[in-house]
């Protein structure tokens, strides 16, 4: 027995050597691991959706703008981050840009690197990429310079061919909507806006990308006068850092980051992972089926928070529409005046952000919005925080609120009505439809559209109540804004103004992105720690049932599919109020007169 624990204490102390080495070695592989730089894929394109992303039971976790910059926010608090490697698919809108633009610099600030490799690049992508530590194209790479353009199609000779026009009413000489249907080319007026307009948005881009370049404005203004741009020039003028092909870029990347590189692609999502696991498995599915059926909902702590209530796209009467993705096509103000009044009856919430990107739409609908924002108004503090455009009835529905924000290039204003009455009465008799009529009340017949058109009479009565519309939009942003009203209505007239104009002129209070107006709502809502602050959304988003419905509701029709097809061309917000205007097939009912955008602006 003695012999035998002597055996096992020499093999004990033999052994232990070896095992040390061993620990000594995996101490080794993870101080090696650790030291491998991580870089993170942070994705930038032109899809931007303001309101709270749909719950999906598998997948990539949905996020919408304000968790995609609270994203970039984690990352640079993130201390094993040393940098991000930017992918820019496209850009989004001027002032969506200026608020991800803000992050990205704050995350530069914390210590991170960026760096960004394309193939080609537009002055719109090059926004976000001039911010790279390291930019890289290949050879054969093209950098497109082309300014900025907007073109506008006028219809009225091509209606003139069916023997169909369309007549505008409208208060104000600057509210110019619908006139690309009723005019052969564009008014003056338009043009001068749009020209301003224009103005603000090229000086945005000019500004940035030369600030972010070190470049002086002049150079850059030579290189726009090549507007083709290749990837030797590019480097020669400073615009970029590299020319290289990818892989060359990659090994370039690694004495960037000292060493190899831990590249994540996924960061923060732990959905896609769930995916790959149920697609290994056919038995996984029915694990997910509880959530599909039964989505988790998710309850907030009791303690003090905001709320911000997502207003986007056109508005009209009804309840909001929105896609199988979430993404809101139309506003309808039952769904905004219930979650306002969701955030007023909430005791936790002690102040309230209205998130406006629309460019306006029924006067009716804007003012039962804005009667709701005037309901919370009286017990809590409430901010307007405007998008890309808040004009018109986006404007309506902010000019109440304790405080508006807004970005320098926000499109905003357009306080004004106008109505459209189309006149097809002559193309359907050239087609041989003979249109009868029986009517009852002393303007029945006036009503009679289709035979007759719209009549002089109908106008002056549509005319005489747009004018009362008009009248109570000005004096209530008079009210809202404490302006003299004569001087307001100077600014009235249908003038469509930028953000930082209509904080010269007293229409919004400051300039600022969507984190600024939670800062604000912080500190009207006593004094809470933005950095820390509960949020809530609203309206809540949609559940997957909800979205299948209504997503194959419109694919399933003709109508449908063009409205997709117009939608992917950039004219989404004007066939979504087409359809609504037309859709109870009355001529004169409360959203007739509308407070929209003289135009739904595309710009190239």
């Amino acid at each position: 027995m003695k012999h035998l624990n002597t055996i096992l204490v020499a093999a004990l102390l033999l052994a232990w050597p070896a095992a040390s080495l061993m620990a000594d070695s995996q101490k080794s592989d993870e101080i090696q691991a650790k030291e491998k730089a991580k870089v993170v894929q942070l994705t930038i394109s032109s899809k931007v959706q303001e309101d709270p992303a749909a719950e999906v039971p598998f997948g990539p976790k949905q996020r919408n703008f304000r968790a995609k910059l609270q994203l970039i926010r984690e990352i640079a608090a993130d201390d094993a981050i040393d940098g991000v490697r930017l992918k820019v698919k496209s850009a989004p809108d001027f002032a969506h840009t200026i608020d991800l633009l803000d992050e990205l610099r704050a995350l530069k600030a914390a210590g991170k690197k960026i760096v960004c490799y394309a193939e080609t690049l537009d002055q719109r992508s090059l926004m976000f990429s001039s911010l790279a530590d390291c930019l890289a194209m290949p050879p054969s790479g093209m950098l497109a310079l082309e300014g900025l353009t907007v073109e506008a199609l006028y219809l009225k000779d091509l209606l003139a061919k069916l023997d169909a026009k369309v007549e505008i009413v409208h208060i104000g000489e600057f509210k110019t909507a619908y006139e690309d249907l009723a005019l052969d080319s564009m008014s003056d007026a338009q043009r001068k806006v749009l020209g301003l307009l224009l103005d603000e948005f090229y000086t945005q881009i000019c500004d940035t990308i030369a600030t972010n370049r070190g470049m002086s404005k002049e150079a850059l203004a030579g290189l726009y006068e090549k507007m083709l741009v290749s990837a030797e020039q590019a480097k020669q003028a400073g615009l970029i850092d590299l020319v290289a092909y990818e892989d060359e870029f990659d090994s370039k990347l690694e004495q960037i980051f000292g060493g190899e590189i831990d590249f994540d692609k996924d960061y923060g999502d732990t959905g896609t992972k769930e995916l790959e696991k149920m697609l290994e498995s056919p038995f996984a599915m029915f694990a997910m089926l509880p959530k599909l059926l039964n989505p988790p909902k998710q309850k907030l702590p009791d303690e003090p928070r905001i709320a911000i209530v997502y207003a986007t796209g056109p508005i009209m009467s009804g309840k909001s529409k929105a896609g199988f993705d979430g993404t809101v096509s139309q506003m309808g103000s039952e769904t905004i005046v219930k979650a306002l009044e969701q955030a007023l009856e909430d005791d936790w919430v002690k102040a309230v952000i209205l998130r406006v990107n629309s460019p306006g739409g029924s006067a009716l609908a804007s003012d039962m919005i804005w009667r709701a924002t005037q309901r919370v108004k009286a017990k809590k503090p409430i901010i307007a925080s405007m998008g890309y455009v808040a004009g018109s009835g986006g404007y309506w529905i902010s000019m109440g609120c304790d405080r508006i924000i807004a970005q320098p290039c926000t499109i905003t204003g357009s306080i004004g009505v106008v109505s459209m009455l189309p006149n097809v009465s002559e193309t359907l008799k050239n087609l041989g439809i003979n249109v009868q009529v029986v009517s009852k009340g002393p303007h029945g017949a006036e009503n009679a559209i289709l035979a007759n058109g719209p009549t002089p009479a109908l106008k002056n009565m549509i005319r005489e109540y747009m004018l009362d519309v008009y009248d109570e939009f000005v004096r209530k942003v008079s009210e809202g804004r404490r302006m003299n009203p004569e001087v307001l209505e100077t600014l009235a007239r249908g003038r469509v103004w930028t953000g930082r104009q209509a904080l010269d002129l007293n229409l919004v209070d400051e300039l600022g992105g969507l984190e600024d107006s939670i800062v604000s709502a912080c500190e009207l809502g006593g004094g809470l720690d933005p950095k820390t602050v509960l949020v809530a959304e609203y309206p809540r988003a949609p559940n997957f049932f909800d979205q299948l419905e209504e997503a194959f509701e419109g694919l399933a029709t003709i109508e449908g599919q063009l409205k997709a097809t117009f939608t992917r061309l950039g004219y989404g917000d004007l066939v979504t109020l087409a359809e609504a205007a037309l859709q109870n097939g009355r001529h004169v009912s409360g959203d007739t007169v509308m407070a929209v955008m003289p135009y739904l602006l595309t710009v190239r």
